[in-house]
């Protein structure tokens, strides 16, 4: 069979659930012709590959792609103004009353366009993907207000299509109080009445998510 490239003489976890543990193959190969992995499995056991690009692993480890199931990668602004308070023995908790942490960011990503939460995501996604992610969840959650939560949603999708990566995203209104309000039961009816409801008709989320915690 003629591949494109061959990996040889690496250490596989197949993953596989016919096998115990990481269902590890010691003698491990892997063929990919024209963007597809043709064979994975024991050298022993490959058919006859011929290919111009071979890679001798020297024992390291192929696994699959990695997911990563909980990111919140999209957002403006950052936080280092904050590392001298926790430094200083401040808690999460006390950082986000002094205005800091979410809300924060926020304000920062309430300020940014599209065009600029995506350009700022992508350098997050790429180091991402060199560690092997293949797969991301993408929270929104820095809007907690209708405009600003689609805004992050689309700029979520749209990495799906700069980069490849298989991107799903998550509708996290429910992150914080929004500064503009500190009544909870208010905000909760406004983001199961009127946010998420059309966040389902724009199709942007798939999947629903919520903070529960004492500072939220």
């Amino acid at each position: 069979m003629q591949v494109n490239r061959l990996w040889h003489n690496a250490r596989l976890a197949t993953l596989r659930a016919d096998q115990p543990g990481l269902g590890v193959v010691e003698d491990g190969l892997i063929a990919e012709r024209e963007g597809r992995i043709v064979y994975a499995g024991s050298a022993a056991d490959a058919p006859a590959l011929e290919t111009s690009e071979r890679t001798n692993c020297e024992g390291r480890w192929i696994t699959p792609g990695l997911i990563d199931c909980h990111t919140h990668l999209v957002f403006a602004g950052d936080r280092a103004h904050e590392f001298e308070l926790r430094l200083a023995g401040a808690t999460y908790a006390e950082v986000a009353r002094a205005g800091g942490g979410i809300v924060s960011t926020v304000k920062a990503t309430r300020a940014a366009s599209e065009d600029e939460l995506v350009a700022s995501a992508l350098p997050r996604l790429d180091a991402l993907i060199a560690e092997g992610v293949t797969a991301i969840e993408i929270k929104s959650g820095y809007g907690l207000e209708l405009p600003t939560e689609q805004r992050q949603l689309r700029a979520a999708k749209r990495l799906e299509k700069e980069r490849r990566i298989d991107v799903r995203t998550t509708f996290l209104g429910a992150h914080a109080l929004p500064p503009e309000t500190r009544d909870k039961d208010t905000y909760i009816d406004l983001v199961c009445r009127e946010m998420l409801p059309e966040v389902a008709r724009s199709g942007l989320a798939d999947s629903v998510d919520a903070f529960c915690e004492n500072i939220a």
